[in-house]
C-alpha cells in the first residue's frame, strides 16, 4: 500500500490545524481518511 498520500495527510493537517482535523486522523478508516486527504489538497489548490 502506497503510504505517501498518509504522510502527506499529516502535513495537510498540520498546516490546516485550525481545523481540528488533526485529533481525528486515528478514529477514520481509510476511505474517510482519503476524503479529508481529498479535501484538504482541494484548499491548497485553491
Amino acid at each position: 500500500m502506497n503510504s505517501e498520500w498518509l504522510e502527506h495527510l499529516q502535513s495537510l493537517c498540520e498546516r490546516f490545524s485550525h481545523l481540528g482535523m488533526g485529533a481525528d486522523l486515528a478514529a477514520l478508516s481509510l476511505i474517510e481518511l482519503w476524503g479529508v486527504y481529498c479535501y484538504l489538497s482541494r484548499l491548497v489548490d485553491g
